[in-house]
């Protein structure tokens, strides 16, 4: 199903458990936020031909970041599982696209466990000090 959002509007929210579906942005720019102890963190933005919502479609998980429009006109497709399962039938390029896009945040997420698990980057993480 395909959506319109206008600047500042929130497609997907941190925390939010009913929404269980993927999207992929057809046009515009979207800023990925966190909340961190209370604190809104940017984490970056997605464009046209991202995809995002996969991991919380794939295994239900609550959402772990807010997703919002920054530009006028953004217009996504949503896709639920049916649908997605659906539209890999027809098009497998959406498979190995989800696929990347998980295999990249695995990655990162490897790196982040990496750097974390050296003890002068731990204490600098969480008490801002060498």
């Amino acid at each position: 199903m395909e959506k319109r959002f206008k600047k500042g509007d929130i497609i997907i929210k941190q925390g939010d458990i009913k929404d269980k579906s993927m999207y992929y942005i057809i046009k515009g720019k979207l800023q990925v936020q966190k909340v961190i102890n209370g604190s809104i963190i940017n984490c970056g933005f997605l464009r046209e031909g991202d995809i995002f919502g996969e991991i919380s479609m794939i295994i239900g998980t609550e959402r772990a970041a807010t997703i919002m429009a920054v530009d006028d006109d953004i217009i996504v497709q949503q896709l639920d599982k049916k649908a997605f399962l659906e539209a890999i039938k027809k098009d497998p390029e959406i498979a190995w696209k989800t696929l990347t896009n998980l295999a990249i945040k695995t990655q990162m997420l490897d790196e982040l466990q990496g750097q974390i698990s050296d003890p002068k980057t731990l204490r600098k993480i969480l008490v801002g000090k060498d």
